[in-house]
């Protein structure tokens, strides 16, 4: 340019103010380029910790339900909520269909109206569903459940996990799992390792409940004192399998086929805190099925499902997944499992009499809510792979995104006696999952069409 000095200075002054607008420009371009990118992440891409198997002191301080948790409590130490209320009375939410506020039980009388809970909760067993789609005395089952008296204990019934088997006045049968790791404990490897999570079978439960599923058996948290509520009841066979620790902690390792002393469950002092899940009558004999899903659990081996994408369509010419409900039971429970994160479900149980029709129970989901930052995508193989959903599964679905089905689970919970049954980061996968859930159904939706995906029946070659 031909102009003099001044003029140099000015527009050189106003290049260099345009340069640095162009900057600024440019980095709130890609700001936003990025946030977008980050928005469009899919669930399955959410950040894993590494090493990490318990919450760091950030994270242990932004869980607001753990405030109140001693910081120095290190791996050899359990947390027990309530532990100065043995038995909480279970409060029911009015805004929830399924519970009534529980009426006040007179424990003077003895529980002299157990015997008709326990013929009430096992009334509503029905070929389709556990209980009633609005039952307003579940509040009061499940109160029974929590506190009724112990009148014998035994070890497990067969299963690699340790467990009790109780008997509560009025003879109403029950599974114990004991507590095995705190709330913030962060199961890490395979997403099927660990021990049982007694919580998890709580949460579970009443999923299965906001879901609309009602094919899991009741489960309600609960607290015993192990020397004066089991030891005078329990067997020979339990007996021999209990001790007392260095920290004078009472602890037990029953009987099971990965159970052994060196691997005990120990609770705080004679304090146990565990699940309680409600027998099912011996009315309604189960059959035992392998799932076709199932993993291989052998290092190295995968199972067909794994590699073969096709796999479904040799499953939906076998019977029983070649008409009637079984198959969409399957999808159900693969939904369910993955936004629990339960990938241990290697076989499943009907009702023996329903035969090829039977419902598939949703039981034994004890290995969930073990790691709230990994998403096991496989669990949803049966969905992705074979595309086929209950209308209805669908649209509870879509009622419970945008963080719906976390407050659900929240208001369910909090009526529980152990209550936190789980911590803030469970609810915060159980969202993410949801959101993985439905971007699965829109890429079915958009491979085979909408009227193909959601149906309300299923027989192959229709």
């Amino acid at each position: 340019m031909y102009c003099d000095s001044s003029i140099k200075d000015f527009m050189m002054l106003r290049c260099i103010r345009f340069r640095r607008l162009s900057l600024v420009f440019f980095i709130c371009l890609m700001s936003l380029v990025w946030m977008l990118v980050s928005i469009g992440e899919t669930d399955f891409d959410a950040p894993r910790p590494r090493n990490n198997v318990r919450l760091s002191g950030q994270q242990r301080d932004f869980l607001s339900n753990y405030k109140h948790l001693d910081e120095d409590n290190d791996e050899g130490t359990e947390f027990i909520p309530g532990m100065k209320n043995k038995h909480p009375v279970i409060i029911a939410d009015r805004n929830d269909a399924l519970f009534k506020e529980v009426p006040t039980v007179d424990k003077k009388r003895g529980f002299a109206n157990l015997d008709e809970i326990w013929t009430l909760a096992g009334d509503w067993v029905k070929s389709r569903e556990i209980y009633p789609p609005i039952a307003p005395d579940l509040g009061t089952v499940l109160h029974a459940m929590s506190t009724a008296k112990v009148i014998h204990a035994d070890v497990g019934y067969k299963g690699t996990q340790l467990k009790l088997m109780l008997t509560l006045q009025g003879g109403q049968y029950v599974a114990f799992k004991p507590m095995r790791y705190s709330r913030d404990y962060i199961v890490s490897g395979s997403p099927y390792g660990g021990y049982d999570r007694h919580n998890a079978e709580i949460a579970a439960f009443h999923l299965d409940r906001i879901l609309s599923f009602r094919r899991a058996p009741l489960v309600v948290g609960r607290i015993i004192d192990l020397q004066t509520e089991i030891l005078p009841v329990a067997t020979e066979k339990l007996k021999k399998t209990f001790f007392v620790n260095s920290e004078n902690n009472t602890c037990f390792y029953g009987e099971c086929y990965y159970c052994n002393k060196n691997e005990p469950a120990c609770a705080k002092g004679s304090y146990m805190e565990g699940s309680v899940t409600l027998w099912i009558p011996n009315s309604w004999p189960l059959q035992k099925w392998k799932h076709p899903w199932s993993r291989t659990y052998k290092d190295g081996k995968k199972a067909r499902w794994e590699y073969d994408q096709t796999y479904c369509q040799d499953v939906i010419q076998k019977v029983p997944y070649n008409g009637g409900p079984r198959l969409l039971d399957v999808v159900d429970t693969c939904i369910m499992d993955y936004i629990i994160g339960n990938a241990d479900r290697h076989h499943y149980e009907t009702f023996q009499q329903d035969g090829n029709e039977g419902m598939l129970l949703n039981m034994d989901n004890a290995k969930s809510f073990g790691n709230p930052f990994h998403d096991e995508r496989s669990i949803l193989a049966p969905l992705y792979q074979c595309c086929k959903v209950r209308t209805s599964t669908w649209q509870k679905l879509v009622s419970e995104t945008n963080g719906k089905l976390s407050e659900l689970m929240r208001q369910a919970l909090a009526q529980d006696p152990i209550n936190p049954v789980i911590n803030e980061l469970h609810y915060e996968a159980m969202d993410r999952r949801l959101r993985g859930v439905m971007s699965e159904m829109t890429k079915c939706f958009e491979k085979n069409g909408r009227s193909r995906v959601l149906v309300d029946s299923f027989t192959f070659g229709r």
